[in-house]
């Protein structure tokens, strides 16, 4: 049964084909749980009072109402708050300012590979978590990184990772009740220690994961990581 702490969400696409293939990519991406599929813009908006969903993926050509309205009456207060991350094969720039008007945190484009929508939404994930723990950012640097995190162009995955064994990654952390090192974590996922540490280490530099030091008796203190 998925967790409460899932974050859930509601897919808006006139196309069946589509909405199948995205609820497969968002249901494979651990912690994420889709509640909903629309197939225009009236009833995305009845799904989105229904099932109050975290996150909405929003397509722009909806068949009775044009996508950024749907984004904007999803603004209003009779609706639950959610945000939004728009998929649409449309690419000006006035779109796009229109969107993030309209309070869309990600543009993606149409046709979106698996891969890119799976790093939006772990991105994602890891910004909703730290906005949630309550804390206080102590400086400009960290809400640049926040909002950063969000968008493709930080931390974009270099050509020696990839992410299915990243995903291998974040799961082996998730279900284990401590800290791993590389040489840990490399035989639970079937990679070798130095591939572990590399991706250990690319994962933890975008804030997916946390990395820290543990300081022994004696010799080299060693990196230890977890899931956020």
């Amino acid at each position: 049964m998925p967790e409460s702490r899932d974050i859930t969400v509601l897919i808006v696409d006139d196309d069946p084909v589509v909405t199948a293939a995205l609820h497969a990519q968002v249901n494979r991406v651990l912690g994420f749980r889709v509640v909903g599929i629309a197939h225009s813009g009236h009833a995305a908006l009845a799904a989105a009072r229904k099932f109050a969903p975290r996150l909405i993926l929003l397509d722009l050509h909806l068949p009775d109402l044009p996508g950024l309205e749907v984004a904007t009456r999803l603004r209003r207060p009779d609706q639950p708050p959610a945000d939004i991350i728009v998929i649409s094969g449309r690419k000006e720039s006035a779109t796009l300012h229109a969107a993030i008007q309209r309070g869309a945190v990600n543009y993606l484009v149409k046709p979106t590979r698996a891969g890119t929508l799976e790093q939006a939404l772990l991105r994602y994930a890891t910004t909703a978590r730290e906005l949630e723990s309550g804390g206080r950012f102590a400086e400009q640097k960290e809400i640049d990184r926040i909002f950063g995190l969000l968008h493709l162009g930080q931390g974009a995955r270099p050509k020696n990772i990839s992410a299915a064994t990243e995903q291998k990654v974040l799961d082996a952390l998730s279900a284990s009740e401590e800290d791993m090192s590389a040489h840990e974590l490399a035989p639970v996922i079937g990679v070798s220690r130095a591939t572990a540490r590399r991706y250990l280490e690319h994962l933890a530099e975008r804030g997916l994961i946390e990395a820290h030091l543990q300081y022994g008796r004696t010799g080299r203190p060693q990196h230890r990581y977890r899931a956020r």
